[in-house]
């Protein structure tokens, strides 16, 4: 028997963002009413602010290498007694028990908050509700590319990588397709997860509903749907496709942030970086974890040494990174922190980045080096001073791929990107690699196949649903 919610009662909630969770993998099982039967309550429940905890990827960009913790004191964490998650991972420890130190976990419950609390009520009502039966149609497609959205980012971090030869065998995480709040949705394996994204993205594509440009960059449009498909079959080492999928997105948006035009200021301390996140003309789908952000996060050594290329516009020609508060910040010498209380990224959603790189990668992997690298001088030529600028080539697939690696790196700077995106060439031998971070004279390493890459089901999770065994 399903339960039944109240509308406004639910609306209520989806707005403010609190962390309400089903019996099948965490702790709460809502009650009421149904009363979801017109095409203007669906459309309205459509309408989440993707933010807060759910979004906050931070402890991704840790393990990745990306940044150290905000306003802890790093050496003091490091040399303390006592075992935290921050320690666990920013000493790369994989003999500590991470489900122990997991009671909960707010991306886990809130990203299946949204799975279940609006995309599959959407999704349930649609057929039977009252109404416009072409918007009906568009906002069941949009449901779908939601859906499957919110699993892509779970399974990506809950799972491992998917790799063609284990998939059918690897641990994945619950697919949940329907509002049956009493009954555990068992715990399906990476390929079962893999094959539900795209049946959920090519239904929607199929409806024909989706609007070229949505509403809002809060909204579902062809652009985020073909871009969500790109992402699932670049995963699945299906280039070819990806590429064509890549491709069809960028028809309704190939817009690039551009930071060239902050060069025309030549007061340092004018150049103020800006960025109006709802309405940035690169979103393709917009999901953040504070009003500003990246929000006082702080670049590792190896960030700042290994990958900012010189005359990178923001880290070399704007004064965002400032290094008296990344010293407060971290209690670490030589570390700036990222201080642009004006500049609103897209940390946890896709822009039109995200679809240059891919496309990037797809013609690399099908031997179309040149092309490959002219995607990514698109990147490079928007964020490096002109004046230092210097045009890259490669000769072949694995001197390409070292190009992207790094640019990408930096693109995707303090997002989720970057921890799945590594995490993926990880499961490859060529592009594997060894994350190594020194501090204070000691080095701390993180393999390609260490357990770290996959995060821990929370207990507020596992002890309701047996079959959710950790996937390290």
């Amino acid at each position: 028997m399903k339960t039944r919610l109240y509308i406004y009662s639910l609306c209520s909630i989806l707005l403010l963002s609190t962390v309400i969770s089903c019996a099948k993998y965490t702790d709460f099982v809502p009650k009421g009413q149904n009363l979801l039967d017109r095409v203007e309550d669906l459309d309205q429940l459509l309408n989440v602010q993707y933010s807060g905890s759910t979004f906050n990827m931070n402890r991704l960009s840790l393990i990745a290498n990306d940044m150290y913790l905000l306003a802890y004191n790093v050496p003091n964490v490091i040399s303390s007694n006592v075992v935290t998650m921050d320690k666990v991972l920013l000493t790369y420890d994989e003999t500590a028990d991470r489900a122990a130190l997991t009671p909960t976990d707010g991306r886990y419950d809130g990203l299946y908050k949204n799975i279940a609390m609006v995309a599959n009520i959407v999704l349930t009502n649609a057929n039977s509700a009252k109404g416009d039966q072409k918007l009906l149609t568009q906002l069941k497609a949009e449901a779908y590319v939601l859906r499957a959205f919110m699993h892509y980012l779970l399974v990506n971090m809950y799972a491992k990588a998917y790799d063609p030869s284990t998939a059918a065998t690897d641990g994945g995480i619950p697919y949940v397709k329907d509002i049956n709040f009493e009954e555990v949705n068992t715990k399906n394996t990476v390929k079962e997860v893999y094959d539900n994204l795209l049946e959920d993205v090519d239904a929607a594509l199929a409806l024909n509903t989706l609007p070229d440009q949505p509403k809002n960059s809060m909204r579902v449009g062809k652009g985020f749907a073909y871009a969500v498909k790109a992402k699932i079959l670049l995963s699945m080492r299906n280039y070819s496709e990806a590429l064509i999928a890549t491709n069809e997105a960028l028809k309704y948006n190939s817009t690039l942030e551009d930071h060239r035009p902050l060069l025309a200021e030549p007061v340092l301390e004018k150049r103020t970086l800006t960025r109006s996140g709802l309405k940035a003309p690169d979103n393709l789908f917009y999901a953040f974890s504070n009003t500003f952000d990246p929000s006082i996060l702080t670049p590792t050594y190896e960030i700042l040494s290994d990958y900012y290329e010189p005359g990178n516009i923001i880290k070399d020609r704007t004064n965002v990174y400032n290094y008296q508060f990344g010293f407060l910040y971290v209690g670490l010498q030589n570390i700036p922190a990222w201080i642009a209380q004006l500049y609103e990224s897209n940390s946890a959603g896709l822009t039109v980045s995200d679809l240059v790189m891919m496309k990037s990668e797809c013609l690399i992997r099908t031997n179309k080096i040149a092309e490959g690298m002219a995607e990514i001088e698109k990147i490079r030529v928007r964020r490096i001073d002109p004046a230092v600028y210097v045009h890259l080539s490669a000769s072949d697939e694995v001197q390409a791929m070292a190009h992207l690696k790094k640019v990408s790196r930096i693109e995707f700077l303090f997002t989720w990107r970057n921890f799945v995106n590594i995490k993926r060439w990880n499961s490859e031998g060529t592009y594997a690699e060894t994350i190594r971070r020194t501090i204070n004279g000691k080095t701390y390493t993180l393999t390609p196949n260490s357990p770290l890459w996959i995060l821990p089901f929370p207990q507020s999770a596992t002890q309701f649903n047996e079959t959710l065994t950790q996937n390290y």
